[in-house]
C-alpha cells in the first residue's frame, strides 16, 4: 500500500470523525432547544394557573362581592331619587342586594370556618406546609404528614399544637 493511499484514508477518516462529531453536537443542541421550549410552555401554563387562582382567592371574591353590594346600593338610591314609578325596579334591586349580602356572609363564614384566618384575631394565613414524619408502631416503620401553619399575626401551629402565640388584637 502506498503512502498516498494511507494518507488519504487517514484524512478521510478524520473528516468523517469531525462530521460525525458535529452531527451529534447539532442533534444534542436541537434536543436541548426542544426541552427549553417545552419548559417555557410549562412555565407559561403555570403563570396562567397562578393568575386564575389569584383571581379566585377568598380576598378577591370578598372584594368583588363588596363592590357589587356598593353598586346595588347606589342604584337603589338613584332609583329612589328618580321617583315612585321605579318601585318595581327598586324592589328587584333590594332583593338583589339581599342576595349579595347573603353571599358575602356565606363567604365570610366559609373563610372563618376554614383555617384561612387566625382563630383569635382573623389575621390571614401566610404560610401552610406539610412535612413528613416517621416512627415505629408495633415494630413497623410508619410514615405520615403533619401540618405547619403560620398566620400574619404571629400565630404558628405545628402538628395541631400552638408553637407561637397570636400577637394580634382580639375582635
Amino acid at each position: 500500500m502506498s503512502n498516498n493511499v494511507i494518507f488519504f484514508t487517514q484524512v478521510a477518516s478524520v473528516v468523517a470523525f469531525i462530521l460525525t462529531l458535529f452531527g451529534i453536537y447539532r442533534s444534542l443542541v436541537s434536543q436541548k432547544d426542544g426541552v427549553i421550549d417545552l419548559l417555557r410552555e410549562q412555565l407559561r401554563q403555570q403563570d396562567i394557573k397562578i393568575k386564575e387562582l389569584l383571581s379566585h382567592s377568598p380576598d378577591v371574591l370578598a372584594k368583588t362581592l363588596s363592590e357589587r353590594i356598593e353598586i346595588a346600593v347606589q342604584e337603589i338610591e338613584r332609583l329612589k331619587i328618580d321617583g315612585g314609578h321605579h318601585k318595581k325596579k327598586i324592589n328587584e334591586k333590594e332583593n338583589e342586594l339581599i342576595k349579595l349580602k347573603e353571599q358575602r356572609d356565606n363567604l365570610s363564614k366559609l373563610i372563618t370556618d376554614t383555617d384561612l384566618v387566625c382563630p383569635d384575631c382573623n389575621s390571614p394565613l401566610t404560610k401552610r406546609e406539610y412535612y413528613p414524619i416517621s416512627g415505629y408502631v408495633d415494630g413497623r416503620d410508619v410514615y405520615s404528614e403533619d401540618e405547619y401553619s403560620e398566620y400574619e399575626c404571629g400565630l404558628i401551629i405545628i402538628g395541631g399544637e400552638e408553637e407561637s402565640p397570636c400577637n394580634g388584637d382580639k375582635p
